[in-house]
């Protein structure tokens, strides 16, 4: 299953979770998949770009993390996104799963196989306990199909690995790509970045400056590959239709990110389920991914 992650680095609000969008339908689990030996456990009740074409320093990691797929108006979820209740399990799971490399996808993320049967690839993303206490936090207050939720948790000498879907691209892979997104491929991402808005923690009356900021950026990267010096906002290209070029215009002007689901680009397409797989393969096949730790 393809998919699009984003790491987001202009809103502290926002940048707190890691978010899907979604590119295809969505498979059922694994039968396949082996069944994981009991363990000592602590319940805990839960809900559920970094890519560019030059070198990337290994010292920039960051926390914040997004992940985006392209969902429609399918509310079926796949594996591991339902809300359901977890437990944490007490060890390390490097005692059934073989670490395999770490990679940079909205974060550093080990990609590991089971020991005992390694016909799956399976995502690892561990970290301390601070940074953990907050991911824990956003699994058990998010409820939303775009939220990706953890497979299983472990705690081990205070490091917390969270087991996730293996998801291989991330938005950053979509604007290191040569070719540009068309505009329902455009809306189809925009559409479900902005349903993301309720899942935001902030009080009745607060302003919603930094998540229109950090759209109106999301957006201009899908559309033209940069930013303009100094916060100045605009395309130079003439690619564009007046829709898309109105929704880039608007994250600048609106008050709220729901006045931005009624504008034309949002209403005219909707999201069409399977928009983005095209999308989604060119990039993984012409775009790279910065291994963090080589092949073990």
């Amino acid at each position: 299953m393809s998919c699009l992650t984003f790491r987001h680095q202009t809103s502290d609000i926002m940048a707190k979770r890691v978010t899907q969008i979604f590119t295809e339908e969505i498979a059922g689990p694994d039968p396949s998949a082996p069944t994981p030996e009991p363990r000592q456990t602590e319940s805990q009740p839960l809900g559920t770009h970094k890519l560019t074409k030059g070198v990337k320093p290994r010292s920039q990691q960051d926390l914040s993390k997004n992940v985006l797929r392209d969902h429609g108006q399918d509310n079926r979820r796949g594996e591991g996104l339902a809300v359901h209740s977890l437990v944490i399990q007490r060890g390390c799971p490097w005692d059934t799963l073989k670490d395999l490399f770490t990679c940079d996808l909205a974060g550093p993320v080990s990609l590991a196989i089971h020991r005992e049967d390694p016909r799956k690839v399976i995502a690892v993303r561990s970290f301390s306990r601070d940074k953990a206490d907050i991911w824990l936090q956003v699994l058990r207050k998010t409820k939303h199909p775009n939220i990706i939720s953890a497979r299983e948790i472990f705690k081990d000498h205070g490091t917390t690995y969270f087991i996730v879907d293996d998801l291989p691209l991330t938005l950053e892979h979509v604007v290191a790509c040569d070719i540009f997104p068309s505009e329902l491929q455009l809306a189809s991402i925009l559409i479900q970045i902005a349903a993301l808005e309720h899942c935001i923690e902030r009080q009745p009356n607060q302003s919603q400056a930094k998540p229109l900021h950090a759209l109106t950026n999301i957006t201009t990267l899908l559309m033209q590959k940069y930013l303009k010096p100094d916060g100045v906002i605009g395309i130079d290209s003439t690619r564009w239709q007046s829709d898309p070029l109105g929704f880039l215009s608007a994250t600048a002007s609106v008050a709220t990110i729901q006045d931005l689901r009624k504008h034309s680009l949002i209403t005219k397409h909707r999201c069409a389920a399977g928009a983005l797989v095209g999308l989604a393969r060119l990039c993984l096949i012409t775009t790279r991914t910065f291994i963090l730790k080589p092949w073990s």
